[in-house]
């Protein structure tokens, strides 16, 4: 249990009062070796390792892709917008990992799951894809459903800097609270997509 708790970057004591309130709260089955997560009590468990300390980074290294989608989901959550998770468009076909909305203003979240480092070109491509899916998105009748005044493609990622491509913002998880905090002083630094 020592390395777990080293592992999560939590103290021992910590570590134990995590452990029993996801016991006590049904969200886990622990036995001496294993950490047993009921159906989607992945994302919960890693909010409660958040406010127990852990870093993002710790956290995430956890998450099968699907739970990262879900823990952005949860983190846009708790940052006050309304949220879609895996919103699919027919005409034109689309699919948006994660649609974040408050004020008008709207986030077309692509999730990248990625555990090692990717090339440029290839974030380029990605960037690209995410322009394309949030410009059909503004031309939908689902943008005048949601209210959307503009939207921006970012994409999150498990690892990488924190860097622009294409006016697209691709965002470490560690850094994404900070991101949100900081997205109205950075809107011309960006690309906004407007009907």
């Amino acid at each position: 249990m020592m390395e777990i708790a080293s592992k999560c970057g939590l103290s021992f004591e910590a570590l134990k009062e995590a452990i029993n309130f996801l016991e006590v709260e049904n969200i886990a089955k622990i036995d001496e070796n294993t950490v047993q997560f009921e159906e989607g009590a992945k994302v919960l468990a890693s909010v409660v390792a958040l406010k127990l300390g852990s870093s993002i980074d710790e956290v995430s290294k956890v998450l099968s892709w699907k739970d990262f989608e879900e823990f952005v989901f949860t983190i846009m959550t708790y940052n006050g917008y309304r949220v879609r998770q895996n919103l699919r468009l027919r005409l034109p076909k689309i699919e948006i990992d994660v649609l974040a909305i408050r004020d008008g203003r709207g986030l077309a979240i692509d999730c990248k799951h990625w555990h090692r480092s990717v090339g440029l070109s290839s974030i380029s491509k990605i960037a690209e894809a995410q322009i394309k899916r949030a410009e059909k998105l503004m031309m939908s009748d689902e943008a005048k459903r949601f209210n959307l005044s503009y939207l921006i493609p970012v994409i999150v990622t498990l690892y990488s800097e924190q860097l622009f491509v294409n006016k697209v913002p691709i965002v470490p998880i560690d850094k994404f609270s900070n991101f949100l905090n900081e997205l109205d002083s950075i809107l011309d630094m960006i690309l906004v997509i407007k009907r």
